[in-house]
């Protein structure tokens, strides 16, 4: 007789852990049975994956061989492919009822190529599936070619998977035929289209062939040719127009030349005379404002004069002060207080009085008010001669303002610290002026002529000469080899 034992379980506490935190769930968190199946999964798709998913095609198979070494021994026997025929019996037909229940049925080898497979019972010797050996990897594929696979995978799937799709094959495709569009080389190309011409780009050419209006096709030509970074580069308003209306080089004065006319030569030194004194009137000013305005030094002020100036107003020393007295007096008979007077109700008559004369004043105040606007009728002439005075005066201000502009377009401009100052009128006396040509010199520097006249014409800032100023003075110093010499110097001298 066998008996039955209850199995005896040990009474063992479970051990308990924070689950507060990542690091003790990591830590003790069991986790076998997810890594068992994780294992299992990965061993299956080293062997080809599970089987589940696999289709009965991919399981059971015929396998046929080689047909390169069939047709080598039908080439030896003499067998053409007519000739080869292979039958066999079916014990029962599928869909017949009746019938002798046998049927034969002949199968001739296809006429077509077919792709020369290995055998499946070798398909393990070079490798296995899920572990490739590593090689350089393959030139990619035609995009279209994926889609239109992946397209037919997912037709079969559904019509609005497909759909969805066929709107990704559709941009590929345009986009395909976009860069075989597109020219290969910027060398091969020969530029036959002008894209900085207005209108030259295949949208805005499209776009007239549509007839649409002027006004859409200049922005969708902007649009275009911004997102396909042919837009020519904006260039400013002023790139072409020059600063200055002077000439880069101005004609000299007539009495200026080695042989002036005596008229010539008087109104330059005219005009040399007032700039030297123009300079003079400047440095006058200066003088006056800083140097004149301190008195000299027998004029400064002393110790005696400054007491003098400081004790103005103060009393003389034994003087008798005359204090005044003045009295309050408060008359307290004529000191009166009031009180706060009392908000006394109105009555009806008094309200009523009230509104009359504010109604009757609002009336005069908008008969007044007609008045006014029927007589403005008859100011109408005024009213017209004042509006074309104002449009007169206008136009006068606008000419003014226009003429000025003009004219500082041949002055020049203040664009550093500096103002620009005119460079002294060379201008030779009576008796220095040559009596022969060669004799005659050069009235001006050159460099300094075409440098004032880029300052001139707004080019450049007016600029005055660099001098380098050191921070510390250098500190002279006599070397050793030096004072030995200097000594033996002076001592020679001595002797």
């Amino acid at each position: 007789m066998v008996e039955v034992v209850d199995q005896v379980v040990p009474n063992t506490k479970r051990k308990r852990f924070n689950k507060n935190k990542k690091k003790a769930w990591r830590k003790r968190t069991n986790i076998t049975d997810v890594e068992d199946k994780l294992e299992e999964e990965r061993r299956e798709e080293r062997y080809g994956g599970p089987l589940e998913e696999k289709s009965s095609n991919e399981l059971l198979f015929l396998d046929v061989g080689d047909e390169a070494a069939d047709r080598e021994v039908q080439d030896e026997m003499g067998i053409k492919d007519e000739d080869v025929i292979l039958e066999y019996t079916l014990d029962k037909v599928p869909g017949d009822s009746g019938g002798s229940g046998k049927k034969i049925v002949e199968l001739k080898p296809s006429t077509g190529k077919r792709r020369i497979k290995s055998l499946k019972s070798h398909q393990f010797l070079n490798g296995l599936q899920g572990a490739r050996a590593p090689r350089k990897p393959r030139a990619k594929r035609e995009v279209l070619a994926i889609a239109m696979k992946k397209k037919q995978q997912l037709e079969a799937k559904g019509p609005t998977v497909a759909k969805k799709f066929k709107q990704a094959v559709k941009q590929i495709e345009a986009a395909k035929e976009e860069a075989s569009n597109r020219p290969k080389s910027i060398i091969k190309n020969k530029f036959t289209l002008d894209l900085w011409s207005e209108g030259g780009d295949d949208v805005t050419q499209e776009c007239k062939k549509k007839g649409l209006e002027e006004s859409f096709i200049k922005d969708i030509s902007f649009y275009y040719r911004a997102q396909r970074k042919l837009r020519p580069v904006k260039v400013p308003k002023n790139r072409y127009v020059k600063p200055s209306k002077l000439k880069p080089v101005l004609l000299p004065e007539a009495g200026t030349s080695y042989n002036p006319s005596y008229i010539d030569h008087q109104k330059l030194l005219q005009k040399a005379v007032s700039q030297e004194a123009t300079q003079l009137r400047k440095i006058e000013r200066i003088e006056r404002a800083t140097t004149r305005m301190f008195p000299t030094v027998d004029k400064a002020p002393t110790a005696e004069t400054w007491l003098e100036e400081m004790s103005q107003g103060l009393p003389k020393a034994g003087g008798e002060e005359e204090e005044e007295e003045v009295e309050m007096v408060v008359d307290k008979e004529k000191l009166t207080v009031t009180s706060k007077p009392k908000n006394e109700k109105k009555t009806k008559k008094q309200r009523r009085k009230e509104q009359k004369l504010k109604l009757a004043k609002l009336k005069r105040l908008q008969q007044k008010e007609q008045r006014v606007r029927s007589s403005n009728i008859f100011r109408v002439k005024t009213y017209q001669k004042e509006i074309d005075q104002s449009e007169d005066l206008t136009k006068k201000r606008i000419l003014g303002r226009s003429a000025r502009k003009e004219q500082l377009k041949s002055m020049p401009h203040r664009l550093g610290r500096l103002r620009f100052e005119e460079e002294d009128i060379a201008v030779t006396l009576g008796d220095e002026l040559p009596d022969c040509l060669r004799r005659a010199a050069p009235a001006v520097d050159l460099i300094e002529e075409r440098f004032k006249s880029l300052q001139r014409r707004n080019v450049i800032e007016p600029r005055l000469p660099h001098k380098l100023q050191r921070k510390y003075k250098l500190k002279k110093t006599v070397k050793r080899s030096y004072k030995e010499e200097f000594a033996k110097i002076e001592k020679m001298v001595d002797e």
